[in-house]
């Protein structure tokens, strides 16, 4: 079967904040593939979700049968949440899950510009920008095929909106697309 059969299950959808993932749902619509979101509680947004072909999925990241019951069926997944202080267990969690999964062609993790420029001796006093920095540690020991993505800012954040700004998720999904094209083609190659 053909991975694009597979619904490609987004997290942090509809969200509180930004709305990143409610946008990665309708890029991925909008190219005609299947789309499952995982959402915290059901609401007024979920009923929106499902009136487009959104299979809905009620669950909490950092419960693993929650997280395996919507990875369930899927082969991508994009990884994303609103700042929460539980950001690093729900990371862990959905990587534990994920890696028993032998399907998993890529995870997509959205992260912070910031984190290229920390280290372990180089922080910021920020706890979310030290959090996603672990994150990404824990993705890259996973040995799951992770794609980080590092924005700086989403224009579509309400401070923002006043400015005429909008989000431009097209450029991420064609970067996403290349990565995975090539990574896919590598693993093929047995490069991978």
């Amino acid at each position: 079967m053909d991975s694009s059969d597979n619904p490609v299950l987004v997290t942090g959808v509809p969200g509180r904040v930004g709305g990143v993932g409610s946008s990665i749902v309708e890029i991925l619509r909008r190219r005609g593939l299947p789309v499952r979101a995982l959402v915290l509680r059901e609401d007024e947004r979920t009923d929106a979700l499902r009136a487009n072909g959104i299979d809905v999925v009620v669950g909490d990241l950092t419960e693993a049968r929650d997280v395996a019951g919507a990875l369930s069926g899927c082969r991508r997944m994009y990884f994303g949440m609103s700042v929460s202080a539980s950001y690093l267990e729900a990371t862990v969690t959905t990587a534990a899950v994920a890696r028993e999964r032998a399907d998993l062609e890529v995870l997509i993790n959205i992260s912070q510009m910031t984190v290229s420029q920390m280290s372990l001796t180089e922080m910021t006093d920020s706890p979310q920008q030290r959090q996603h920095w672990l994150c990404e540690q824990v993705l890259n020991w996973s040995g799951l095929p992770v794609v980080h993505v590092r924005p700086t800012v989403f224009l579509q954040h309400p401070f923002f909106l006043g400015l005429g700004g909008g989000i431009d998720c097209q450029g991420l999904h064609d970067s996403v697309a290349v990565w995975y094209r090539t990574h896919r083609a590598d693993r093929r190659e047995g490069c991978g």
